[in-house]
């Protein structure tokens, strides 16, 4: 009777097993085989969108809220605790920005929440500061 069972067994999770596999594609849909809007590269703590390139802290993520449409960049780099330092390329600003060698101008905001933790302005100013050509 054991053995009648573990049959029986295998026969189920070798039917259940061959009507899932119609369920994975056969190949990469449209939409993720072309994502359309400027390139840019993430590594551990690199951001590289061709134009400029800066370091961030391994743990920060990065939001990129720019779509495919728009002319410049606008990204968000969060902080474990919620703070945030928004960079957004633009054509020309005076205040909070920083002015690349190549002509790209970028305005600064950092946003720091009430929990920010001790340092979160020194990582955000040296991140600032790795803001390069």
């Amino acid at each position: 009777m054991n053995r009648l069972m573990s049959w029986r067994y295998v026969a189920v999770l070798f039917l259940f097993a061959s009507a899932c596999s119609p369920l994975a594609p056969a190949k990469t849909p449209p939409q993720i085989g072309h994502t359309p809007g400027a390139f840019v590269t993430v590594s551990e703590t690199r951001f590289d969108a061709g134009i400029f390139q800066l370091d961030y802290p391994a743990n920060w993520r990065i939001v990129k809220l720019s779509t495919a449409d728009t002319k410049y960049l606008k990204l968000v780099f969060v902080a474990p605790d919620q703070s945030t330092v928004t960079l957004t390329q633009v054509e020309n600003a005076d205040k909070n920005v920083v002015r690349l060698d190549n002509g790209v101008v970028i305005i600064v905001e950092i946003n720091a929440t009430v929990a920010a933790v001790a340092g979160f302005f020194d990582l955000a100013e040296r991140l600032v500061k790795s803001i390069q050509t």
